[in-house]
């Protein structure tokens, strides 16, 4: 699986990571929310189809990689999952035209 993850945000509390395929294009997105408990929640946003069948793959190379004090396998780490379009990217800031 030939993914690239690459930090976008981080806070105090959370990272958003975007996911680039072989070929540079954005294939998707995650969310990481890191709770008191020690334990990790994440949202994982597939908008190529074809990763849908490798999510559970995606999901241990996100915890092999990047979350070393968690683990699926351990029960202290879970996402849900979600197939989806961008539609667009929207802010505050953003100037009326």
């Amino acid at each position: 699986m030939d993914i690239q993850f690459v930090r976008m945000v981080r806070t105090d509390s959370s990272e958003r990571f975007v996911l680039l395929g072989a070929d540079g294009a954005e294939v998707g997105m995650f969310d990481l929310h890191f709770l008191t408990s020690g334990s990790v929640i994440g949202s994982l946003i597939l908008l190529d189809a074809s990763l849908a069948e490798s999510a559970e793959k995606l999901l241990h190379k996100i915890d092999e990689e990047l979350l070393p004090a968690v683990s699926l396998d351990e029960k202290n780490l879970s996402f849900t999952v979600v197939k989806g379009e961008l539609i667009g990217t929207f802010s505050s800031n953003d100037e009326d035209e």
